[in-house]
């Protein structure tokens, strides 16, 4: 194996999660150097098949680096580009425009390369670059098992029977396999790429507040203050990761999904310590979120490049140009910013600045409303452009065809997050509705769980199989409890609570889990949150009283993860006492009505102190 491959192989990473996907390549159809990349459409299939032509699927990001080497030097080959004319279907992929896909292939990162009969069945898959001296003997070899009809697919594994585990039993196994992976030394989860893995932060702090585990928190406070490392320091955005197992080496890309996770770690290590440095980090992180990569008409943007690419020019790698500083970059340009927007990343967008805004106060240059206003309008945007008429919400505005569970459960958690920090009740009626279409449309209703997106009438080979992703699983799992809590007081069957706990068992599967690795953040929150004790914590009182606004920031800022808060108007689930309260609940006792918001600390600290 050449240097430069086993250097790419090495560098090229798997996408995190909702945190976690990456971003669009060149145009699909695109004439490069002789042959053509087609979009991914059921008539490139059938020309494949019809054609007898090996089919080459490409994966890539418009941000990354190796994607971009890859055209430049192996795509532009001459004798690669001959053959993928004349022998292959190539299609090329947008990792963020297609969620099912860039899951399907997240193990072999960007570029992921796979290879597939004319009938779609697997042969092989290549994780990032492929220098063109290797790809051209591959290419080589694939056609002449094609003339000689030895290229045979893979048989695909029969699909694990789901198992009526213990939910307690699978956090812990969950919780174990994660803690193999925590770097002693460099703080993080994984010793050769230092990636900014938000839930697995925010799962080390439930462990240290609710299951006790006190060394979680000091593993989370060190992960964080080295992941502030990867934190732009001029524009804020947090870099996609850092390579040669220190965390001081970034990829400059910086990606949405990084972004939100970034945001929502830093409110929850204010929320923690009142460290003001996590403050004033939080607040570079939106700023960055707030300013180039949010559209004016509301919602946020994809992705921005790592390099600075001018045309007729060579380009400036990141390490060169964010070096500089403010005035040094935009004397020479601005990275491209992919502009798309979808629904999944603006979903986690939205739930991290609820949680920013009510657990991190503002500055004098841009108060913490400002992270609501801007919530709020990407909440609008998704309801009107990218909500259907059965209360789904398609990836992009304007998408036919498949629905898929990410955008779904993260808007979910989105929706639920602008209840909680604003007491509208619209926003829980959207989440019922998307509720109730995830449980018509994606559940898979013999074995529990969640299909990665709507049934595809159109698929063919290993693509008409309906894979049940264990993150995005996870993260509908965690939309679905939330929902069974805000709701259970209205008297409705648990439905949502039962479909999330046979989700949860669904993707059990040890060996599936453990192939899993550090990606994992999700699901086992999910666990956690299944397997915890919840407390209600009601603001009784009317929205339009000061008293009650109060009131309900003050419980906004509880740092306690098994808190569900919500507002209820006085005499519908507690009594109207003549002045606003709160109530903090378990499922068998209650405290006293709490009425002095400056006590409310104190004594919501003094309820919870007695909660198993």
């Amino acid at each position: 194996m050449s240097l430069p491959r086993l250097l790419a192989l090495l560098l090229a990473a798997a996408a995190p999660a909702c945190a976690t996907r990456p971003a669009s390549p060149a145009p699909a159809s695109a004439d490069v150097a002789g042959f053509t990349w087609h979009t991914w459409t059921s008539e490139s299939f059938a020309t494949a098949a019809r054609e007898r032509k090996i089919l080459l699927v490409n994966v890539a990001a418009s941000w990354c680096h190796w994607c971009h080497v890859m055209d430049h030097e192996t795509y532009a080959d001459p004798e690669v580009a001959a053959l993928l004319r004349d022998h292959f279907m190539t299609i090329r992929v947008d990792a963020d425009a297609r969620p099912d896909l860039a899951e399907r292939y997240a193990d072999w990162g960007w570029p992921a390369t796979a290879v597939l009969t004319s009938d779609a069945r697997p042969v092989l898959e290549l994780r990032g670059y492929q220098d063109p001296e290797s790809f051209v003997a591959l290419l080589r070899e694939l056609v002449a098992d094609q003339r000689a009809g030895t290229l045979e697919g893979r048989k695909a594994a029969p699909a694990p029977v789901a198992r009526d585990a213990d939910l307690v039993a699978l956090r812990q196994a969950a919780e174990a396999q994660l803690d193999r992976f925590y770097d002693e030394k460099q703080g993080g989860w994984g010793r050769k790429q230092k990636y900014p893995l938000a839930a697995l932060d925010e799962l080390a702090l439930l462990r240290a507040r609710v299951f006790g585990e006190a060394i979680w928190q000091a593993r989370a406070l060190t992960t964080l203050d080295n992941e502030l490392r990867l934190l732009d320091p001029v524009w804020g955005g947090m870099y996609q990761y850092s390579v040669a197992g220190v965390w001081d080496q970034p990829h400059f890309e910086k990606i949405g999904a990084i972004q939100a996770g970034a945001l929502e770690a830093l409110a929850l290590a204010y929320r923690r310590t009142g460290d003001a440095r996590w403050q004033q980090a939080a607040h570079l992180q939106r700023g960055y979120l707030l300013g180039p990569m949010q559209d004016p008409a509301g919602g946020f943007y994809t992705s921005q490049d790592a390099d600075l690419q001018r045309p007729g020019q060579p380009p400036i790698l990141g390490a060169d140009y964010y070096a500089l500083d403010d005035a040094g970059r935009r004397a020479l340009g601005i990275p491209r910013i992919d502009t798309a927007i979808y629904a999944d990343l603006n979903g986690c967008i939205i739930a991290a600045l609820c949680l920013l805004y009510a657990a991190v106060p503002g500055s004098d240059a841009a108060p913490d409303g400002l992270s609501l206003q801007a919530a709020l309008a990407a909440g609008e945007r998704l309801l009107a452009q990218h909500r259907t008429p059965a209360g789904g919400f398609t990836h992009a505005a304007g998408d036919a065809g498949l629905l898929h569970l990410r955008d779904q459960a993260a808007v979910g958690r989105g929706l639920l997050a602008l209840h909680r920090v604003t007491g509208d009740a619209r926003w829980l009626a959207h989440a019922q509705t998307l509720a109730e279409f995830m449980r018509s449309e994606l559940e898979d209703r013999e074995h529990g769980g969640f299909f990665a997106h709507t049934r595809d009438p159109e698929a063919v080979g290993v693509f008409a199989e309906r894979r049940k992703p264990i993150e995005e699983n996870g993260l509908a799992a965690r939309f679905l409890l939330e929902l069974h809590r805000q709701t259970d007081h209205l008297g409705t069957p648990p439905t949502d609570a039962a479909t999330a706990m046979r989700a949860l068992r669904a993707v059990s599967d040890p060996s599936l889990l453990a192939e899993q690795g550090r990606m994992l953040g999700q699901y086992a929150l999910a666990l956690a949150e299944a397997t915890l004790t919840p407390v209600d914590v009601t603001i009784v009182g009317d929205l339009g009283d000061p008293r009650t606004v109060t009131l309900h920031r003050a419980a906004l800022r509880l740092d306690e993860p098994r808190a569900l808060i919500s507002i209820s108007a006085p005499g519908q689930r507690y009594p109207d006492i003549g002045a606003p309260a709160v109530y903090l609940c378990t499922d068998t006792a209650c405290s006293t009505p709490i009425r002095d918001p400056e006590k409310f600390q104190a004594s919501a600290q003094k309820f919870l102190a007695t909660v198993p």
